[in-house]
């Protein structure tokens, strides 16, 4: 079953948008059309259904899931896009309250502009009021804060134009938001909004370097809570092809202004992916400026990632990771902020033939919040699920 079923335990980030996807090949391959309708049942059991506190106690139950996916892939000269979009009932055996249908939409699309320009869109829509439910993709994906509150629904759009002023240079725009909704008491709306402006230097087959310029705005629709901006330069080498081995690693200073005051920080990020015979390697480290985790604040983010999987024999797959991750608020405007994570899993699949498949996992998540900013969470989960493609 698509692991993405339960995936509240982990989410490490990634290096910015705009790095990660430097070694994505910009114009249409020669990906296939296809059109997908797949539906799946599940079963499973969580430590720690509604996320309290590790000294209020709390009692584990059963999970069951029942979900339908669509998957549409369309290609052309100019064109490759994606979609897909699920939606999930999820029940409990005790916690009824938590009962609710789950929806997930993701889109990617690149589009060949002219000769030598290229435009790249993404979304990534969530919602759900099961608290357990955070809408992370991939371990790989950014790591979403867990907190006690329903009602969350997350909406992440990105637009970027890339246009090749000679075989070695691009000249790189781009522009993003993401809106956070939760429903907390008082309640907290966060947006935040960036643009981006930068130049891509091709060295060698390899190699490239870059560097970007970015502005990024911070509103947290709060009456008590001043918004915030921050200004930012970075440079970026990532080395290795498309596939492969490669590594990349970026570096540079951000200044967040809020409420009068300023402060620099720091913001780097490294990835390294190795593929050998029989599994892969993947690993990464992050640091940058979020504003995600239920809290009128913005934060210094860090996050490190690594993980394992591979193939066993020719219809099994077998992954093992493990993240570790801070958030510290910026400035002393705002209400306050200081956690640490720790989590990890394995999961693993088995495809009795095309149309048909069997996998399950078993992951833990461990929050630690400093005293004054919030509550200790710890939750375990194991989950096994079935997945039936109807065409």
């Amino acid at each position: 079953m698509n692991w993405r079923i339960l995936t509240l335990l982990l989410g490490a980030c990634s290096l910015p948008t705009e790095l990660a996807r430097a070694q994505v090949p910009g114009g249409a391959g020669p990906t296939r059309d296809e059109f997908k309708l797949s539906i799946g049942v599940g079963a499973g059991y969580t430590t720690n259904p509604a996320l309290r506190s590790d000294s209020g106690g709390s009692g584990g139950d059963s999970i069951t899931d029942l979900r339908a996916g669509l998957m549409d892939r369309r290609t052309s000269p100019r064109t490759e896009w994606s979609a897909r979009y699920d939606a999930f009932y999820t029940s409990y055996g005790s916690n009824n309250e938590f009962d609710t249908i789950n929806h997930a939409l993701n889109f990617d699309g690149r589009y060949l502009v002219t000769r030598r320009t290229r435009l790249s869109l993404f979304e990534h829509f969530f919602y759900s009021r099961n608290p357990l439910q955070i809408g992370i993709a991939s371990p790989t994906d950014e790591a979403v804060i867990l907190t006690q509150q329903t009602n969350r629904w997350r909406s992440i759009s990105d637009a970027a134009l890339d246009t090749s002023l000679s075989r070695s240079f691009t000249l790189q725009a781009g522009a993003s938001s993401r809106i956070e909704r939760l429903d907390l008491s008082p309640s907290v709306d966060i947006n935040t909004y960036s643009g981006r402006l930068g130049i891509q230097a091709q060295v060698g087959v390899k190699d490239t370097l870059s560097s970007t310029y970015r502005y990024s705005r911070f509103d947290f629709h709060d009456e008590g809570s001043a918004d915030a901006e921050a200004h930012g330069m970075d440079l970026s080498w990532t080395h290795g092809p498309p596939a492969g081995a490669g590594w990349g690693l970026s570096a540079g200073v951000s200044q967040v202004t809020r409420d009068g005051e300023r402060q620099n920080n720091l913001v780097a990020g490294a990835t390294l992916q190795h593929p050998f015979r029989r599994f892969n390697f993947v690993s990464g480290y992050r640091r940058g400026l979020e504003a995600d985790a239920g809290v009128a604040t913005v934060t210094v983010a860090q996050n490190v990632y690594a993980g394992i999987s591979g193939a066993l024999g020719r219809s099994a797959s077998l992954g093992v990771f493990g993240e570790y991750g801070t958030r510290d608020s910026v400035l002393e405007a705002g209400d306050r902020l200081a956690l640490r994570y720790t989590g990890g899993g394995i999961r693993g699949s088995i495809s009795f033939d095309p149309r048909f498949s069997i996998s399950g996992e078993a992951r833990r998540r461990k929050q630690t919040a400093a005293e004054g900013s919030g509550e200790d969470l710890t939750v375990d989960t194991l989950f096994l699920g079935l997945v039936f493609e109807v065409f």
